[in-house]
């Protein structure tokens, strides 16, 4: 966790460094995405007894950020929501549905290089770091060694990162459409007792206004 940790801070670092000392005339901006969250497998781990593995299905989730583009290189405060229904529940040679879903609360600083040139569309490459809600929601959870049902609401805040890539299509110098992969994820939160992983593949969709 502390070479992703150093790993993420450096690439941010460099991302938005150029944007401090960029000599272009600052646009703010708006932009929305929605998308879906594949959420990888997580190991559900109570410290010293035993491991569960959680299956995901594929997920919802959507970004709102606003920020400001300095030609090359853009920076924002982001705001994002995500949620994956467990699918199933495996461990110590048994499996069963949960009936929950794990939900991500995120605020990120993320920073931006644009791969400007002469057509309308734009690759570029992104980093973030900051903080996340996780959480579990569920109707009940099934304990399977003391044979009971628990309704299992908890939640923990935590670090957070991102790296991603995109392009995005100029309509006009105000509107642009925009594609990108995401990768998210967050130190373990520590759920009912639980350490837990979460790592999420995203694909978005969006729009961004620049005023």
């Amino acid at each position: 966790m502390k070479k992703t940790f150093s790993v993420v801070v450096g690439l941010f670092i460099l991302l938005i460094l150029p944007a401090v000392s960029f000599s272009a005339a600052p646009r703010p901006y708006i932009s929305g995405q929605l998308g879906v969250a594949f959420l990888s497998d997580s190991d559900f781990t109570e410290p010293g007894y035993y491991t569960e593995t959680l299956d995901f299905d594929p997920g919802f989730a959507t970004t709102f950020a606003g920020g400001v583009n300095f030609g090359m290189f853009r920076v924002e405060g982001e705001i994002g929501y995500q949620t994956n229904e467990i699918d199933r529940v495996r461990g110590g040679g048994y499996s069963y549905n949960a009936n929950a879903d794990l939900y991500c609360l995120s605020f990120l600083a993320n920073g931006y290089i644009d791969f400007v040139n002469k057509s309308p569309f734009t690759p570029y490459i992104s980093a973030g770091i900051g903080i996340a809600n996780v959480g579990v929601k569920s109707d009940y959870y099934y304990d399977h060694h003391n044979d009971r049902y628990y309704y299992y609401d908890d939640d923990d805040t935590v670090f957070a990162y991102q790296v991603g890539a995109g392009v995005a299509y100029s309509i006009n110098k105000n509107m642009i459409l925009d594609l990108k992969y995401r990768f998210f994820a967050t130190e373990d939160p520590n759920l009912y007792g639980y350490k837990a992983e979460f790592k999420s593949h995203n694909i978005y969709f969006g729009f961004r206004y620049t005023f």
